[in-house]
C-alpha cells in the first residue's frame, strides 16, 4: 500500500491559448442548449528520482467548423513531493490527484475567454473525472478524456 506523500504545486503556467471565431456559423434560436464537445488531456512525468513532478493540462474544442468559436488551451504545472515516488505507484498522480488540482483553473479560464470573447461562458463538465477511481469514463484515450459539455447561446 502507497504512503501517504503531501505535494506542493510549484508553478502553474498558462502556455496556449487561442480561440478563433468561426465567420460562417449560424446562432441558433437565444437559449438553446448547444451540444459542445470538448477534449481535455493529461500528460505528465516524474524526475528521475521521484521527487518532482512536470504535468500538462490541455483543452480543446471539437467541431470548430459547426460552432461559433474553437478555443484550444494548455495549462504546465510543476509539483514537489514530499517525499519521493516509486515508479508504480506514479499512474495516480497522473490520471486523478494532479488533473484535479489543475481543472479548476483549466475551467475558469475556459469559461472567462469565452465570456471575454463576447460569448455566454463555456462551462466544461466536471465530468471528466469518474467518482470510482476504478471506473473509466466513455472516450477515454490514454490520458485524454472527450466529454460533451451544455452550453447555452
Amino acid at each position: 500500500m502507497p504512503s501517504r506523500i503531501n505535494f506542493e504545486l510549484n508553478k502553474l503556467r498558462l502556455i496556449k491559448s487561442l480561440f478563433t471565431t468561426n465567420p460562417g456559423y449560424h446562432p441558433p434560436a437565444p437559449g438553446e442548449l448547444i451540444a459542445m464537445g470538448v477534449t481535455l488531456r493529461n500528460g505528465g512525468e516524474f524526475s528521475a528520482d521521484g521527487g518532482q513532478a512536470h504535468f500538462v493540462q490541455s483543452f480543446k474544442t471539437q467541431a470548430a467548423y459547426e460552432m461559433p468559436f474553437s478555443l484550444e488551451v494548455e495549462f504546465e504545472a510543476m509539483f514537489a513531493l514530499s517525499s519521493p515516488v516509486a515508479f508504480e505507484e506514479r499512474e495516480p498522480f497522473l490520471a486523478q490527484v494532479f488533473p484535479q488540482v489543475i481543472f479548476p483553473f483549466m475551467r475558469e479560464y475556459v469559461a472567462e475567454t469565452t465570456r471575454r470573447a463576447g460569448f455566454p461562458p463555456l462551462l466544461i463538465n466536471q465530468s471528466f473525472y469518474p467518482e470510482n477511481p476504478d471506473e473509466t469514463p466513455n472516450g477515454d484515450q490514454g490520458g485524454e478524456k472527450i466529454v460533451t459539455s451544455k452550453w447555452i447561446h
